[in-house]
């Protein structure tokens, strides 16, 4: 897995912080031109578009994403911890709380997977890190994939009792299912892959 970082990491924070007050508007693209029009013009500023990008705040071509669009919302911390979870999975895998990890455990990481870099550069991805979990809320996200866990628990727990039919008997069924309130299409993928594959599997 490769990672990036941010060579002016106080850029960085102070671009995300000013896009997250609106004091900054979205623009159609975040690119070198568009940073040198806000007065980020050093190649040392251009970073950010890359950082931005891996945790898919922009996409390939540099267009916002629903995330960057909804971290300017009252669900702000719980996008950015949920993007930090994805970008860094391997990462929450070895500690599940990286962020209150010590630099050296941090750049220990980090060398894993980039052996060749210099220690200095290897402070740029822990400072990267570090950054961006300024703007995340990890607990907040904690309750929200608990809330889907049981919510998937139920569904699957309704198509086993309905798998346990006997074969060849017809039956029509009306389930209805009351969905938790989110815009997170996640939630709702997993509940219908758990319908679907306990409900219309024929194994």
């Amino acid at each position: 897995m490769s990672y990036t970082y941010a060579v002016k990491v106080g850029s960085l924070k102070e671009y995300l912080t000013k896009l997250k007050s609106k004091e900054l508007g979205v623009p159609d693209k975040i690119n070198r031109e568009y940073l040198k029009s806000i007065g980020y013009t050093s190649s040392n500023d251009f970073p950010i578009i890359r950082v931005l990008q891996s945790i898919d705040f922009i996409d390939k071509s540099d267009v916002p994403t629903q995330n960057l669009k909804d971290f300017r919302t009252e669900k702000s911390r719980q996008v950015v911890a949920s993007a930090l979870k994805k970008t860094y999975e391997e990462l929450f895998k070895i500690y599940p709380e990286p962020q209150k990890r010590t630099r050296e455990d941090l750049e220990n990481f980090f060398a894993k997977s980039h052996p060749s870099v210099k220690k200095f550069t290897l402070g740029l991805f822990v400072d990267t890190f570090k950054t961006l979990c300024e703007f995340a809320d990890f607990e907040a996200v904690s309750v929200v994939e608990k809330v889907e866990a049981k919510e998937a628990e139920k569904v699957v727990e309704v198509t086993r009792t309905i798998a346990q039919t006997p074969t060849g008997v017809t039956i029509n069924l009306n389930i209805q299912l009351t969905l938790p309130a989110t815009e997170d299409a996640n939630v709702y993928d997993k509940i219908f892959k758990a319908l679907k594959n306990n409900l219309l599997s024929r194994d």
